[in-house]
């Protein structure tokens, strides 16, 4: 392994994304932010991964965007009657219009119309990881996709949206086939969100879970596994104490979450054998 690493991989996390941020600026020590073998994002990833694709520096104004738009007040947006008498058979609780919305305004911030642009207008490769359950397989969109299309099946989290349609085929969020990047990159710098359950599970906690924490915390731990099967050397875990997907970051000091991202990216560079303010920078 080797610096500077020629493709990232961002996975999948939720608001959790806050720590791709971190290790990012991290990175940024070590290296120079520029991956021309490409980027592979996944759900939050590949929406961070897209904003880093366009050469975009990871800095304070990054950090402000997240928090700004992507939320999950911001993203979901509140159900209606309309939403919970039809979520049974439209398979979620809510459109996506709230998350393009929220995705337009950010990067409008920094004069870039989303709107209008294909994954192959980004200045590095992009790769856009979504799950197609009409073929039952991961999806890796690029070149003449949309981005917003392709952002909207990748980060489309099952049960809270309702599944997108592209192309004839329908998609959910990219972590449900893809857990982790490092199967489709293997050889990518591979930032994991690392799953965290909420609640332990035993014999005298089962029966006061409710039924939706209970399957999230099944999937968090069957995603987990399978992460820590599939890491490789090139593949950074990053988590914080009780910040999960669907925190509220409002109430976390993010400064605190930054830096521990930045320390934790730090010490696996430095494990690695590679030096800070490296010539590459």
């Amino acid at each position: 392994m080797s610096l500077p690493f020629r493709k990232l991989a961002l996975g999948a996390g939720g608001v959790k994304g806050i720590l791709h941020i971190g290790a990012l600026q991290e990175l940024s020590k070590f290296q120079k932010l520029e991956f021309p073998d490409g980027i592979y994002g996944c759900s939050i990833g590949s929406v961070i991964g897209t904003y880093l694709s366009f050469g975009l520096p990871i800095d304070d104004k990054t950090v402000q965007l997240t928090k700004k738009y992507l939320s999950m007040d911001k993203v979901v947006g509140k159900p209606t009657f309309h939403d919970l008498t039809n979520a049974f058979s439209s398979k979620g609780l809510f459109n996506m219009d709230a998350f393009e919305r929220s995705l337009i305004d950010m990067f409008n911030e920094v004069d870039i119309d989303i709107e209008s642009k294909k994954i192959g207008d980004t200045e590095m490769p992009l790769y856009i990881v979504a799950s197609n359950l009409t073929k039952g397989v991961p999806a890796v969109f690029s070149k003449d996709v949309p981005i917003l299309d392709a952002l909207k099946c990748s980060c489309c989290i099952p049960g809270i949206f309702k599944p997108q349609e592209l192309y004839g085929q329908i998609y959910i969020d990219g972590g449900m086939f893809t857990p982790s990047l490092t199967t489709l990159a293997p050889d990518a710098f591979h930032i994991s969100l690392t799953k965290q359950t909420k609640t332990k599970i035993t014999s005298k906690t089962i029966e006061t879970i409710s039924p939706v924490q209970f399957m999230k915390d099944v999937y968090s731990m069957a995603t987990h596994n399978f992460i820590v099967h599939q890491k490789s050397e090139t593949t950074l875990d990053l988590e914080y104490p009780n910040l999960h997907s669907d925190s509220d970051l409002e109430e976390f000091d993010i400064e605190d979450v930054l830096n521990t991202a930045q320390v934790l990216t730090r010490g696996f560079l430095r494990s690695k054998g590679f030096s800070e303010e490296s010539p590459e920078v």
